[in-house]
């Protein structure tokens, strides 16, 4: 069947007048909409444009690293998200948020030296209007301090005030997927100190903090996120701080991004360098674990190098990151073995170690040579007193090597008094005795030279006398030294009589590597004494390890130049009265080329021959061991818990040894026991 032309052509043209009256239809529906939205709806939808706005998001700058010697990180940073309050951000749009005026308080503050009232935003009202929905839909407990709030806003408003800490993964997709943000309440992810060993060499590194009020501000005017409270962390903070950034960000009246309108990245902090070998550094923290109490401090010789320094007990430097809790500051705080105590730089009679000094003192003065005898018996009469030797045999005729080697009291009271306290002290104060040797910790004793000068400063109604001489000279009676003093001595006799100070910051380079900073070693003095008497107080030391006191030192296939000391002291502890001998071992090695030098010292030891050499010992084989390479596998260390293994309580038949009085009666008391 065939259609017909005209009836062809009639349907084409109402087809087409069909599509041109959709046409014109759907051109006035778009007019019409056009003409509501820019006139009917203009004023809405100006006034919704006039209210986006722009907030700044700060990017807190990331510490620098502090690492060791081989480049080994002790200190680094891990990311940590946290719920953050923009305390300007939120008072400045308060009122569009809630169409309402912003809540205010009066707050007393000094301006000018006067105490002014004034009236402020309520900081803590006005966070918790828009933050307690935000916590109850994540199921967050948070529990905010007003005073603190109000007190953040007045002296860094700019700075973000941490809500909550360390979330987890799921509170934080929780906040992204509810899009519970407002503006000036945001998650935002920050770099967080890290110490990757634990308590590893924790009173050296120290740790970080909030920033007080006085800190809140650097001197620059960068606002500060963490800063250095202690140990290294605190010297080399201004190197270790980094530079915030920032994000300058527009939002609509709905608080969604439009787009970021300035990106300022956030820079890291100086890499510190430390003197530090991890390896060595685990060694020995691991070897002083077997004890309570007790201190060690290995040295290069040949340039004052601290290579480590550990004290027991000790503390987890993360604990205090983000910030430690009052629980736990209370802990350790109040832990009679006191683990914040760095005893590797506190004060104690060395007791026999302190012979070493009395021998080269007596040798430079002339009052002795190497070969001269002396007849040493059990005991001595010093004026009215009787001082003994730790021996009730004593050792009879012998020199210098043997007196040293076996410790002798009745020879060294001798020598003592024969070189007069003045050349001890002339010699003591060139071997740093009785001043800080500066290392960059907090704490540092400078211990106690006494002499006739001290004591007329310390005890103006008395004298010095011979007895206080015989006392000091088997390094008892008033004189104190620490551990590092006594380290950095034996390091000057293993070299040949060149005294460093100690070195534990090597350099600072920025993240490009370039040094910064470059800290040489320094001299702090020469011992000055001929180097044929050197060699006598060394070989005599070598003698102390080989067949004498120090024996439980020995190592196979190894020289080792030592010095047992152990000196009386007492502890309180619950209302009793126990003896707390104080048990040292110094020495260095190898004997023919020395690259170690060390001292060890334990409260509540037996002896310095029986604990503190078994334990030098072990902290040498595995220094040895790393030589032929053998590293030991770094672990994370938990915190080294103290304990007064040790103690013996005394009897009703003993009496007290008491630190020498100017006119003790006691004093015979105050003896060495090496044995």
């Amino acid at each position: 069947m065939t259609t017909h032309p005209s009836s062809l052509r009639h349907s084409v043209r109402f087809r087409i007048i069909i599509l041109v009256v959709g046409v014109v239809c759907s051109m006035m529906i778009l007019l019409s909409r056009l003409w509501v939205i820019q006139v009917y709806e203009g004023k809405s939808y100006a006034s919704k444009l006039k209210n986006q706005t722009t907030i700044s998001l700060r990017l807190a700058g990331a510490r620098g690293p502090i690492l060791d010697k081989n480049g080994i990180g002790l200190a680094e940073n891990r990311a940590m998200f946290e719920i953050d309050l923009y305390l300007d951000e939120l008072v400045r749009d308060f009122p569009r948020r809630h169409k309402g005026k912003i809540p205010r308080i009066e707050v007393q503050r000094i301006m000018g030296g006067n105490v002014v009232l004034r009236k402020e935003p309520d900081i803590y009202k006005i966070v918790m209007i828009d933050l307690a929905p935000i916590l109850k839909a994540l199921r967050l407990a948070v529990k905010l301090d007003p005073k603190e709030l109000q007190r953040h806003y007045f002296v860094s408003p700019s700075v973000p005030y941490s809500v909550k800490t360390d979330l987890d993964y799921a509170t934080v997709a929780r906040f992204e997927e509810q899009n519970l943000g407002v503006p000036g309440i945001s998650i935002s992810v920050k770099p967080i100190r890290y110490y990757n060993y634990g308590a590893l060499a924790s009173h050296v590194l120290g740790y970080v903090a909030p920033p007080d009020d006085k800190e809140r501000v650097a001197a620059d005017g960068i606002s500060l996120d963490m800063v250095g409270k202690w140990g290294i962390e605190k010297y080399m903070d201004g190197q270790l701080q980094g530079k915030p950034g920032g994000r300058i960000l527009r939002v609509n009246y709905r608080g969604y991004v439009v787009n970021e309108e300035s990106y300022i990245a956030p820079q890291l902090g100086d890499y510190v360098y430390l003197s530090l070998d991890t390896r060595i550094q685990y060694i020995v923290e691991t070897a002083l674990r077997t004890v309570g109490r007790a201190a060690a401090v290995i040295v290069d010789p040949n340039t004052g190098d601290i290579l480590a320094m550990s004290s027991v007990p000790n503390f987890d430097p993360n604990d205090f990151i983000p910030k430690i809790s009052q629980e736990n500051w209370q802990k350790l705080i109040s832990d009679p073995t006191n683990p914040l105590v760095n005893r590797a730089i506190s004060s104690y009679p060395p007791g026999s170690t302190f012979k070493l000094l009395i021998a080269l003192a007596a040798l430079k003065s002339g009052a002795i040579t190497p070969k001269t005898v002396i007849n040493s018996p059990a005991a001595i009469y010093i004026g009215d007193h009787l001082f003994h030797d730790w021996t009730k045999s004593g050792r009879g005729d012998i020199t210098l090597y043997d007196g040293i080697r076996y410790s002798c009291n009745t020879f060294f009271y001798q020598v003592g008094i024969k070189t007069g306290i003045q050349n001890i002290d002339q010699m003591a104060s060139l071997a740093g005795f009785g001043q800080p040797t500066g290392i960059p910790l907090p704490g540092e004793s400078a211990g106690i030279l006494p002499g006739p000068e001290w004591m007329k400063q310390k005890y103006p109604l008395e004298r010095w006398s011979t007895a206080h001489t015989a006392n000091i000279s088997i390094g008892q009676g008033f004189l104190q030294v620490t551990p590092i003093q006594m380290a950095l001595f034996v390091a000057a006799i293993a070299n040949g009589g060149t005294l460093y100070y100690p070195r534990i910051v090597q350099g600072v380079a920025n993240n490009n590597g370039e040094i910064k900073i470059s800290v040489p070693p320094r001299v702090h003095s020469q011992l000055d004494v001929n180097p044929q008497d050197l060699e006598a107080v060394k070989a005599a030391m070598l003698g102390v390890v080989e067949d004498g006191t120090g024996a439980n030192a020995k190592i196979d296939g190894v020289k080792i130049a030592g010095k047992t000391g152990s000196a009386q002291a007492t502890k309180k502890l619950n209302g009793k009265l126990y003896k707390d001998t104080r048990a040292w071992f110094v020495g260095f090695a190898p004997y023919e080329s020395p690259r170690y030098a060390f001292c060890i010292m334990v409260e509540g030891g037996v002896s310095g021959g029986a604990t503190a050499a078994p334990i030098a010992k072990k902290i040498l084989q595995g220094i040895f061991d790393i030589e032929k390479g053998h590293n030991p596998e770094l672990t994370y260390l938990k915190p080294a818990i103290g304990n007064f293994n040790g103690l013996t309580e005394f009897t009703k038949h003993e009496s007290e040894p008491s630190q020498p009085a100017p006119s003790s009666s006691n004093q015979h008391e105050e003896e060495d026991t090496d044995n």
